[in-house]
């Protein structure tokens, strides 16, 4: 195996460097902006991206260091937008990988913990304790319920394989069939039939990218279609919700509350009303994958992809740079 340079488009200071990359012989060369990257270098192979750079920044480098490979450190490349519609790519058709995978097991955490918030009236009961309050209510179970995921990719798929094992049922809306699916779902629908599947489930997660495609992916149709007890979450891209249908169903009651992590701007401001639902939301700061291990996680799927670069074998987590995911 062949020591191959690989520039990383980092902020300085960011917690993502320097990284530890257990075995990987990569010579990694930082740079906050294109211009200090070619400053430290004349050539690399492969280039990185860090949350934080700019996607112009990367395709400057791209364009006069000419590496043969591109990795995005996160899952979602929709900070790459404009690097991925870039004429220089289109052009050169150079492979593009992503951090898929590195943080599904936490994600599919944080769905369990969302259904579970409104399956066991988590709010209700810590008023009840604040209050000293004997309330025994009768608390719902999520055996035999149907979770429909909206975007049936890897984290959705290990989300699925927590909510079987709580035995329920697993509905899914995707674009195509999988061939590498951890879990089958009991039902597929396409994007067009996805009604359906707001119907049919009592908790909806989506995890959809950010992309033209998912722009408001999930409305005020879908919102209304939902069963009155039915639990929104949302951890992919805040962009694939319509936050004001969502918020105009919550305060009406029709649908029982909903989980969000992302966010179409980030910070959530102060002024959004999504802050004024009281117990029919549960608002984290985009922080479900924020785990300890994090950064460890993100660079052993570099690890693995520069190790298929190097053995010039198929990269582990491509990306198809026409969809954008």
């Amino acid at each position: 195996m062949s020591t191959k340079r690989v520039g990383v488009l980092v902020k300085d200071g960011h917690a993502a460097w320097p990284p530890r990359l257990n075995g990987c012989d990569a010579e990694l060369i930082n740079a906050a902006t294109s211009e200090e990257l070619q400053a430290k270098t004349s050539s690399i192979d492969a280039l990185v991206w860090v949350p934080g750079v700019a996607a112009a920044e990367v395709t400057q480098a791209f364009e006069s260091l000419k590496p043969r490979w591109v990795h995005s450190f996160p899952a979602g490349v929709d900070g790459l937008s404009g690097f991925l519609a870039s004429e220089a790519l289109q052009s050169r058709k150079v492979p593009v990988t992503n951090g898929k995978g590195a943080f599904s097991s936490s994600l599919a955490e944080y769905v369990i913990a969302a259904i579970l918030h409104f399956t066991k009236q988590v709010p209700r009961c810590m008023k009840n304790q604040e209050a000293k309050r004997w309330d025994p209510f009768v608390m719902d179970v999520v055996a035999g319920k149907t979770v429909g995921f909206v975007g049936y990719g890897h984290i959705a798929q290990q989300s699925a394989v927590l909510c079987k094992t709580l035995g329920m049922r697993i509905i899914a809306c995707r674009r195509s069939s999988g061939g590498e699916d951890v879990g089958v779902p009991s039902q597929t629908y396409a994007p067009n039939e996805r009604l359906k599947l707001f119907a049919e489930a009592d908790y909806v997660v989506c995890s959809l990218p950010g992309t033209a495609a998912t722009q408001d992916f999930c409305g005020a149709a879908e919102f209304g279609a939902m069963k009155s007890s039915g639990v929104f979450v949302s951890l992919g891209r805040g962009a694939a919700v319509d936050e004001d249908a969502l918020v105009d169903v919550l305060q009406k009651g029709q649908i029982r509350g909903a989980a969000l992590d992302v966010f179409k701007e980030e910070p959530l401001p102060a002024s959004s009303p999504l802050w004024a639902l009281g117990d029919k939301i549960w608002i984290t700061a985009h922080n479900a994958d924020l785990t300890e291990d994090y950064f460890d996680l993100g660079w052993a799927v570099f690890a693995d992809n520069y190790r298929s670069f190097v053995d010039e074998v198929p990269f582990k987590t491509p990306i198809d740079v026409s969809r954008g995911y």
